[in-house]
């Protein structure tokens, strides 16, 4: 055992992440720990008779980090521990972080990219696939890096959808990096594609399955790799909810797309919705407001020629036109303006019709038209809470988006 690298590979490989961090606290470094002796690492507390037999078995644990790193070489699979400097950073700050990852693919500065962490379910619905290839599409295309599995349904389409818009993509996976999830020439295909245009990563080594026990590990490794979470669509039981959980434990904001409420497949994320826990989303140009200043790629995927951008799809505008009277019924405005004779509503005057929020929205739309760059200057409450309530009046019919993510609104306030 000579490099430091091979150290950590052994930690990682004899221990569960718990474990490993134990030993690591107890002995200070891998490479301490690895030379102690049997003694010494029962005076660890927490540790089971399993996990010290593996410990004190060194004979077969070098023989496997020996595999691991020549599986690593002939794969061309780069190993980033704790100690090297380009671990990512955002893992260093959640709670159980991995002693070890390994890349297969290009070489991604995560710590500089603003990275969204998608979930949805396998068994999705034709419309919650449409929403993962959508956002993932439009993410991309607007400088984010969309961060996802690799499992079928929404996971494969985003992965599609990020492709499409050129990449790159991240995929963050339960097994190794060399195992695809399903053991078929498709999903060979995929794991390729992915690569080629972005990373394979997992807290595992190479050769490792695919094992559902993995997920409970893997789920806060992806979003703490990220800034934000959008979990597209999940029914009321649903691993989706528990990646919700993981985001909102590390102070990740959780967004969610907004679904018929009778969609059996969408009850968990529209329970989040219900709940407070996640705020609804229309657009990756919403979701994306909030980090613009904070990241360059997004500042110039934003400052790029509005043309070359890829049309939403559904196009929500164009269903308007068809239908102005289905989507904004005459009646739904009158209901509002009731009782007055003037043609403004009196905001002060309709506290059970609007909250706060919603009213703030709807002054800062009287001037015309205006995108949400421009509403966030004009509303005096932080951008989240001027999303959701934008959300809310899109869906109620009393604001309206138009191309461009711009929005106006027919109601007249004061």
């Amino acid at each position: 055992m000579l490099s430091v690298t091979k150290y950590w590979v052994w930690l990682s490989t004899v221990c569960d992440p718990d474990a490993a961090w134990r030993v690591y606290r107890h002995f200070g470094s891998p490479e301490t720990a690895y030379f102690a002796d049997a003694a010494e690492y029962r005076a660890i507390e927490g540790l089971s008779a399993r996990q010290l037999a593996r410990l004190e078995d060194k004979s077969s644990a070098s023989r496997q980090v020996e595999q691991i790193l020549t599986d690593c070489e002939r794969l061309g699979v780069h190993i980033s521990t704790w100690q090297d400097a380009d671990y990512p950073e955002r893992l260093r700050n959640i709670y159980t972080p991995p002693t070890v990852l390994y890349f297969l693919g290009h070489s991604l500065q995560l710590g500089e990219e603003c990275a969204i962490a998608m979930a949805g379910s396998r068994r999705c619905s034709a419309y919650g696939r449409s929403m993962a290839e959508r956002f993932s599409r439009e993410l991309t295309q607007q400088g984010a890096l969309v961060v996802t599995g690799m499992a079928s349904g929404c996971d494969e389409a985003a992965l599609i959808g990020a492709m499409r818009a050129g990449g790159p993509v991240a995929a963050l996976l339960p097994g190794g990096v060399d195992v695809p999830f399903e053991n078929n020439a498709y999903y060979r295909r995929l794991y390729g594609d992915v690569a080629s245009l972005g990373a394979l990563i997992s807290p595992y080594p190479p050769g490792t399955p695919n094992d559902h026990a993995h997920f409970r590990f893997r789920n806060p490794v992806l979003t703490g790799l990220c800034v934000a979470t959008l979990c597209v669509e999940a029914p009321s039981r649903s691993g989706v909810l528990q990646v919700a959980a993981c985001a909102q434990d590390q102070q990740r904001t959780v967004y969610t797309v907004p679904a018929n409420l009778t969609s059996a497949a969408s009850a968990g994320t529209n329970d989040l919705l219900c709940s407070g826990l996640a705020l609804p989303v229309l657009s990756a140009e919403q979701l994306l407001l909030p980090y613009r200043d904070r990241y360059v790629r997004l500042a110039r995927a934003a400052s790029a020629p509005q043309p070359e951008k890829a049309p939403p799809s559904p196009a929500p505008t164009a269903a308007k036109k068809a239908a102005p009277e289905a989507e904004v019924p005459p009646k739904k405005q009158k209901k509002v303006d009731s009782g007055q004779k003037s043609d403004y509503i009196d905001l002060r005057k309709s506290d059970s019709v609007f909250t706060d929020d919603e009213q703030a929205v709807l002054l800062a739309l009287q001037p015309g038209e205006a995108s949400t760059e421009e509403l966030a200057a004009r509303v005096d409450i932080p951008v989240d809470r001027m999303m959701s309530a934008l959300t809310l009046l899109h869906l109620r019919g009393l604001v309206e988006e138009l191309p461009g993510s711009r929005f106006k609104t027919e109601l007249r306030v004061k």
